[in-house]
């Protein structure tokens, strides 16, 4: 309270001398100003220990846990300042040179550190500056293509490997190197697979087995067999084992995928059997094999809607069939159904890569749960499922643009309707004209299983996996994931789950958890669950999130109502045909509602009043119509002013009409700032009333509002951080065909439109309402899903723009869902927009583009700093 009076009689003197007689809202504008430097005064820290570069800041005060990540981040700094240490990998480099390792090896040693650490710009640095020297070149590729490889760029990584002579790029960088080529060119990388297994270079067991998992997953399953044999011969070595300890697991987890093959057919049942499919959870690669306790929590309830059916015999693995059959002895009095009297053949079907099993025709199962894991994390998806499968999909979520190939949405029509766990995946799925409707969670359902206890225990409390909240002290944060789980069969992991459950219900009356699938089933269970998720705002829990007790009634109630028939239909050995039309028939009514409440999304409301408001406050500049120039607009930050000069240079030099560049800054216009051949318009915004428009931050609202304060009829937008090679005229005579704006498809390696968007909605942790309408809205306004853009430099129909009323039209959407400039281009844009080449926007940290027009250093180094600047563009900054 002391330090908050404090800080308000701080304000008021500064109100004091700026204004001697300054009202209440003069007040809270200082105030915000205030606010705002303290807040990038600890950004602009915490970035600093934390080797990243800034991002834009809100005006208010840093929150408690930014303070407590820069005292954190200082006092590591400051221990190792005491003890010694240098800036992580520094000292890597001088320890390998001593003990006499070549320049190659020691540069990546320190490099890899440096990256461990989250220091990029370090490293990068070192590479761009050892590639300039011909006797260092070799490590300084080796270095970029490390660091491109750990940042997901993969075309560059495997650019500047090609630069490096094999021999040394495989003892070197072996595993980053061959990643890369895989991922840059899968069919180039099988070519050189199969040369190598035909001549056996001496890699060593950990370089074999990324050959095997891109073979695997690109279905050269053969030529996998080779390779994971080249694997476990090679570390028979024990210097093999000794240098990858892990390898002993990788191959005793391979085995069972040895000789695999996709979409076999296996002999039907014996008789009149049903054949059922009951979902587990392993697959190729045992990174992503789930750990998780709470998918085979969704299993069981799953199974609960099968052996409520009292008179159901089943055939199959005697241990799955032990463990079914006891869950039907425990379903509850008032649950159980006497109706169908079939044979049921089980059997396992993996989720995650169920096309390398064996099943026989009109195999159904009920097919549910998020999905789904990338074999071997490379982002290939083994969707749709094997052939041989008829799912029933209830309490699917699906968010992954790679798992929705067009066959994979075509497979979804096929076997819909889609029973969807969540809002947001009914609203994807809609977008995309795949019949859905919102079914909820199985595991509301799983106390099927659970009938009422005769004695409950004591007031107690589990915390499960919490992290939002501190745990009480001498009370254990239970742990529903670990590693285990992956070594034990199904039945046994079946049973932990079903014991976990009991441990909750005999042990302890509420819970804490961020953990849906602790929140969801402990709640069917009886429990008094708190959700506490890591964000309250993810994609996954529209509809779910923190449940009246009457609406998780009402959602355990509709999933037995609709999945009864369907199941009784399977069990009466009706056909499939007959089956899918029972399920159609029965969920109609909810896909209707479905799509009633999809289309039904308004309009915000226009902003045109604010809008008019916020343009009128900024001094008009007066101008003459003038064809003969190139019209361009700049949105420096504070720090960006002083090199305005510089980019200006670079593109008066290189452009073959005048230039004129219309700044547009809340800051004032520098006394020195001028450019040959270039006419400076300043745009001061600092009159605006940056608190009424609530945008994000200042730089924010100048863009959003370019159209209404540039009075021009098109311009091209510039980012400071560039060097122009090309004639700006070409770009901004380009035709835009009927878009308002050109942008290049984004050189960050996460391309999706709808990542770009999701991840705004993450940023409204505290308000997860609001997040799940923008959830809703975006799905509403574009189909899942599109190409993400940069956003840096644009080609603008500033008159267009104005027609369209954009800035009223975006500012709402900026103030409720908290967007910055680039997430509202993409929040009302979408797809629409004219392509822009790359050489265009050319970001060399990400990408080498044969003679980039404009060079743009978006990443941490920019062109003025002290460091290595990479790009051949940095020679024309300098000469500016």
């Amino acid at each position: 309270m002391l330090m908050y009076m404090s800080r308000m009689r701080r304000i008021r003197r500064i109100a004091a001398r700026s204004l001697p007689i300054a009202t209440k809202d003069q007040v809270r504008q200082i105030a915000q100003r205030e606010s705002l430097r303290w807040a990038e005064a600890y950004e602009g820290l915490l970035a600093a220990v934390e080797g990243r570069p800034t991002v834009a800041m809100q005006a208010r005060l840093p929150k408690a846990s930014q303070a407590d990540r820069v005292r954190k981040s200082v006092a590591k700094l400051k221990v190792q300042a005491s003890s010694g240490q240098k800036t992580p990998g520094a000292e890597d480099l001088v320890r390998s040179l001593r003990r006499g390792a070549s320049i190659e090896e020691a540069v990546l040693d320190a490099t890899r550190e440096m990256l461990k650490a989250k220091r990029q710009a370090m490293p990068q640095s070192m590479a761009d500056g050892l590639r300039r020297n011909e006797n260092t070149r070799v490590a300084g590729d080796l270095a970029a293509g490390v660091i491109a490889h750990h940042r997901r760029y993969y075309r560059l990584a495997r650019q500047y490997f090609n630069e490096v002579p094999a021999p040394q790029c495989y003892k070197y960088a072996p595993v980053e190197a061959i990643d890369s080529l895989f991922w840059a060119d899968r069919a180039e990388g099988v070519k050189r697979a199969r040369k190598w297994l035909d001549d056996v270079p001496d890699f060593d067991a950990r370089t074999w087995f990324e050959i095997y998992r891109h073979l695997f997953v690109a279905d050269e399953l053969k030529l996998a067999d080779v390779a994971f044999a080249r694997v476990k011969a090679v570390y028979e070595d024990p210097a093999q084992q000794a240098k990858w300890a892990a390898g002993a697991d990788e191959i005793a987890w391979g085995e069972r995928w040895a000789g695999s093959e996709r979409d076999r057919t296996s002999s039907a049942p014996e008789g009149a059997r049903v054949s059922f499919g009951v979902v587990d959870y392993p697959q190729p690669g045992r990174a992503r094999a789930s750990q998780n306790i709470g998918d085979q929590i969704q299993t069981l309830a799953s199974l609960g809607h099968v052996v409520r059916h009292q008179n159901l015999r089943f055939h199959g693995e005697p241990d799955v069939v032990a463990f079914v059959t006891a869950m039907q002895e425990r379903v509850r009095p008032e649950l159980r159904r006497e109706k169908v009297s079939a044979d049921v053949e089980l059997v396992t079907v993996d989720r995650d890569s169920s096309t390398y099993q064996s099943f026989a025709p009109d195999t159904w199962l009920l097919e549910f749960g998020w999905h789904m894991h990338a074999l071997f994390r490379l982002d290939t998806y083994d969707f749709p499922l094997h052939p041989n499968l008829n799912p029933i999909f209830v309490s699917f979520h699906c968010n992954k643009r790679e798992l929705l190939t067009p066959d994979a949405i075509d497979y979804l029509r096929a076997h819909g309707p889609i029973g969807c766990r969540d809002w947001t995946t009914v609203d994807l799925l809609l977008s995309l004209d795949v019949p859905a409707f919102f079914s909820g969670c199985l595991t509301t359902t799983v106390n099927t299983v659970f009938p009422d206890l005769e004695r409950k225990p004591e007031p107690a409390t589990a915390y499960v996996d919490v992290s939002r909240t501190p745990v009480p002290k001498g009370h254990e944060n239970i742990k529903q994931s670990y590693g285990a789980i992956k070594k034990r069969s199904f039945t046994e992991n079946m049973w932990d789950a079903v014991n976990l459950l009991e441990r909750y219900r005999r042990n302890y009356t509420n819970v804490v958890t961020t953990r849906l699938h602790c929140y969801l089933p402990t709640t069917s269970i009886g429990l008094k669950a708190a959700f506490e998720p890591k964000n309250n705002a993810d994609v996954r829990f529209a509809g779910l999130f923190r449940l009246s007790e009457q609406e998780f009634d009402d959602m355990r109630a509709r999933m037995r109502d609709r999945l009864e028939p369907v199941l009784t239909a399977i069990f009466e050995g009706k056909d499939r045909e007959s089956v899918y039309d029972v399920w159609s028939r029965t969920v109609a009514p909810e896909v209707e509602i479905a799509r009633a409440r999809h289309e039904d999304v308004d309009a915000l409301p226009s902003a045109e009043p604010l809008v008019r408001k916020l343009v009128d406050s900024v001094a008009t500049v007066d101008r003459s119509e003038d064809e003969s120039v190139c019209d361009v607009v700049l949105t420096p930050t504070t720090k960006e002013i002083a090199h305005l000069a510089k980019v200006l240079g670079t593109a008066s030099r290189s452009t073959s009409r005048p230039l004129r560049a219309w700044i547009v800054s809340p800051e004032s216009m520098p006394e020195q700032l001028e450019v040959d051949g270039v006419t400076i318009e300043w745009v001061d915004t600092s009159a605006m009333d940056f608190a009424a428009s609530g945008v994000l931050d200042r730089r924010s609202l100048d863009r959003a509002l370019i159209s209404e304060l540039v009075p021009v009829d098109r311009a091209v937008l510039l980012p400071v951080d560039a060097a122009v090679a090309g004639d700006l005229t070409e770009l901004y005579e380009l035709d835009l065909g009927d878009s308002r704006l050109a942008a290049r498809s984004t050189s960050k390696a996460d391309d999706s439109g709808f990542g770009v968007l999701y991840g705004a909605a993450r940023r409204l942790d505290a308000t997860p309402e609001v997040a799940y309408e923008f959830y809703r809205r975006i799905h509403r306004a574009h189909e899942f899903d599109f190409e993400a853009f940069d956003t840096d430099v644009l080609v603008l129909d500033l008159k267009g723009l104005r027609e369209d009323h954009y800035a009223a039209r975006v500012l709402p959407a900026m103030k409720l869902y908290r967007l910055d400039d680039r997430d509202a281009l993409h929040y009302l844009n979408g797809p629409k927009r004219a392509e822009l080449d790359a050489v265009w926007a050319s970001v060399p940290t990400r990408e080498r583009a044969a003679d980039p027009k404009i060079w743009h250093w978006a990443d941490t180094t920019k062109p003025w700093s002290s460091d290595v600047v990479p790009g051949d563009g940095a020679a024309l900054w300098e000469s500016a």
